[in-house]
């Protein structure tokens, strides 16, 4: 069996685990307009849209150790900034039946990473949207960034704010895909 190799995203070495701010890029499979449409430079979320806002602000209530800052859903992807702290996962066991979040896999996870809660976010949204398109799905893979200062913090603040903007003319679009 032929496995299709993929261009590694993820930086050498480091811990995804780790406190930090990362900012992330998950696209829909195919890029299918199904979270709403931009209208006069502003996002009108469908219901499949309002549902990635629901998920997406649970992610708090899943993860103690998660704060979220600036996002954005567009119609067929959806930005966001996401806060790890370290000084919390300390103090917060992991329960032993936390699972990964994918039907019908009894995987236990061992640490909350960045990995673990976009897997859980990207599971619990599609099963969600799956009662209206069942044909839905995400991307398998995400974008993801860690941000390394407070000028890159601010220019991708500014960038997930402004992105339906420049929707129509994707200026830097490509860079964070």
């Amino acid at each position: 069996m032929k496995y299709k190799k993929y261009k590694q995203y993820r930086l050498p070495g480091y811990d995804y685990s780790d406190e930090g701010n990362y900012f992330v890029t998950i696209c829909t499979f195919n890029r299918e307009e199904y979270f709403g449409k931009i209208v006069n430079d502003e996002m009108i979320l469908s219901d499949a849209g309002k549902i990635v806002n629901q998920i997406w602000n649970e992610i708090p209530e899943k993860f103690e150790n998660v704060k979220l800052d600036v996002y954005q859903i567009m119609p067929d992807h959806f930005h966001g900034i996401i806060k790890i702290c370290r000084n919390l996962i300390h103090q917060i066991p992991i329960p032993n039946e936390f699972k990964s979040g994918i039907r019908n896999n009894p995987m236990e996870l061992k640490s909350i990473s960045l990995g673990r809660i976009i897997r859980w976010f990207k599971g619990r949204s599609r099963f969600e949207i799956e009662r209206m398109i069942p044909n839905f799905k995400w991307q398998s893979r995400f974008y993801d960034r860690v941000i390394r200062d407070n000028k890159e913090f601010d220019f991708i603040s500014e960038y997930i704010v402004n992105n339906p903007l420049n929707w129509h003319n994707n200026i830097l679009e490509n860079y964070f895909m």
